[in-house]
């Protein structure tokens, strides 16, 4: 699976994100219970590309201005059933988080966790 490329791929990681992700974990969950159902299938490993703390590929073009330093929905097919969000800096260095509530209870959407 090739990932998306140009700068229209970046979506800001929001509670609708989060919610699309548990979404498609449930519905996948659903499918392997199903035995005759085929799933496309999942990348092995995280591209080397996108790993955290490198530069993002030229191949995605200009980061629009406001995005910059703000959570967004993580571009790499590895992490699509996993919930993560990734920030990219003004030097474009990406940066991956986890989106599970931090001590349980708070949301990453959370301003604490924001600071």
């Amino acid at each position: 699976m090739v990932p998306t490329t140009g700068p229209d791929v970046f979506r800001r990681f929001t509670p609708e994100s989060l919610a699309e992700i548990e979404r498609f974990i449930e519905e996948r969950k659903v499918r392997m219970e199903l035995e005759d159902v085929e799933l496309e299938p999942e990348p092995t490993a995280p591209s080397s590309d996108l790993e955290a703390g490198k530069t993002l590929p030229m191949i995605y073009g200009d980061l629009p201005e406001e995005l910059f330093n703000i959570p967004l929905e993580d571009i790499d097919p590895f992490y699509k059933t996993q919930k993560t969000f990734i920030i990219i800096t003004k030097g474009n260095t990406i940066y991956r988080f986890n989106a599970e509530p931090s001590c349980y209870i708070i949301s990453p959407f959370n301003l604490l966790r924001r600071a």
